[in-house]
C-alpha cells in the first residue's frame, strides 16, 4: 500500500459496528477494517474458563481447546466486500481469525504486531500486504496516517491473564484455542478526511501513551473486565481531553450468534455510558448495535 496524493476534498465518514472490537470505517473512496471478526465462534475452554453460555436454538459447533478453528466464510462474505487496510489490536482468535481470509480476498494491507502478521503469513496472505509495526510508529499512507500506540490487554481471569508468548514466522496452523497467543496489543490514532479518530481493541492502555491525544471521536473498549482497572472510564477521558463523541466498543457476548439477545451486556454497556457523563457531560455517548451505521459529517476546514 504505497502514499497517495492527499484527497482535498473533505467527505462525510461512515463507521460501522461488527460486533466484538470490530469495525468498518470509510471515506466512500476507502475502506479500513478494525479487528474483523465475524465468525463468533461457539466454544469452551477459551483461557481455560470460558464457555459460551447457552442461547435457545443455538445449534452452532463448539470449538473445544484442541479443534482447530475455522472461520466462517459465510458470515464474512455477508458483511465485508471490500477493504483497503486492516487494522489489529493483537492476535487472539476473536481479533484476528477472519483477517487472512479477508485479506486474500480484498488485497488490504494487514496492520499489527509480529504475531499477527505472522498468522497472516500462515493463512496465506502475501508478503506485499503486510506491514508488522510494534507502537511508536506514525505512517502516512496519504489518504490517511495513523498513530501506532503501545498498549496493554484486558485484565483477564481476575488480573490472572498474562502471555508474552509470540507467534513464530514460521508458524502455518492449525490455530487451536488452547494455545491462542495475544502477541503484545496495540491502540491506534487514524487520521481520516480531517478526523482523529482514536480505537482501542481492549479494555486496558498505558495512560502516558495516550495522555496528550486529542481525538475528536474515541472508540474504547467498554465491557466489564474494565472493572478490573483503576478508574478506567474517568482516567482515561481526562488523558484524552473529553473527547466530544464516545463509541463504546468490545461490548457484545462476542461467542453468541449474530441476532441473539445481548440485553445482559447492554446493561453492562449503559454502567460505561454512566460512567463517561459523569466525567464528561457534554460528551456524546454512543452504544453500537451491530451492523449499525453511524456518520460523522464533512469536517469543517479549521
Amino acid at each position: 500500500m504505497s502514499a497517495r496524493p492527499r484527497a482535498a476534498r473533505r467527505a462525510a465518514l461512515t463507521l460501522t459496528h461488527l460486533g466484538a472490537a470490530g469495525w468498518v470505517i470509510t471515506d466512500g473512496e476507502h475502506v479500513i477494517l478494525l479487528d474483523p471478526y465475524l465468525s463468533r465462534l461457539r466454544i469452551t475452554g477459551q483461557f481455560g474458563t470460558y464457555t459460551t453460555p447457552s442461547v435457545p436454538g443455538d445449534v452452532r459447533r463448539v470449538f473445544g481447546p484442541d479443534d482447530e478453528l475455522v472461520s466462517d466464510t459465510e458470515a464474512v462474505d455477508a458483511h465485508v466486500t471490500r477493504a483497503d487496510v486492516i487494522l489489529h489490536s493483537h492476535s487472539h482468535f476473536n481479533h484476528t481469525l477472519d483477517m487472512p481470509y479477508i485479506a486474500r480476498k480484498t488485497g488490504a494491507t494487514v496492520i499489527g504486531t509480529e504475531s499477527t502478521t505472522n498468522l497472516a503469513r500462515a493463512g496465506g496472505v502475501p508478503e506485499a500486504q503486510l506491514l508488522s509495526v510494534r507502537g511508536g510508529e506514525d505512517y502516512d499512507f496519504g489518504w490517511f496516517s495513523v498513530k501506532v500506540i503501545p498498549s496493554l490487554h484486558s485484565a483477564l481471569n481476575g488480573k490472572h491473564f498474562f502471555d508474552s508468548r509470540v507467534v513464530p514466522r514460521d508458524f502455518r496452523g492449525p490455530r487451536r484455542l488452547g494455545d491462542d497467543v495475544e502477541g503484545g496489543t496495540l491502540a491506534y490514532l487514524l487520521r481520516l478526511r480531517g478526523y482523529q479518530i482514536l480505537w482501542f481493541g481492549s479494555m486496558n492502555y498505558i495512560e502516558r501513551e495516550v495522555s496528550g491525544l486529542r481525538p475528536d471521536v474515541a472508540m474504547i473498549a467498554a465491557a466489564r473486565q474494565r472493572l478490573e482497572l483503576y478508574d478506567y472510564t474517568r482516567r482515561l477521558m481526562r488523558a484524552l481531553g473529553m473527547p466530544r463523541i464516545v463509541f463504546a466498543t468490545h461490548w457484545d457476548e462476542q461467542s453468541f450468534p449474530y441476532g441473539a439477545d445481548q440485553d445482559a451486556r447492554l446493561r453492562e454497556a449503559a454502567v460505561f455510558i454512566k460512567e463517561v457523563k459523569a466525567v464528561s457531560p457534554r460528551s456524546r455517548v454512543i452504544l453500537p448495535r451491530h451492523f449499525e451505521r453511524h456518520t460523522l459529517p464533512p469536517k469543517r476546514r479549521q
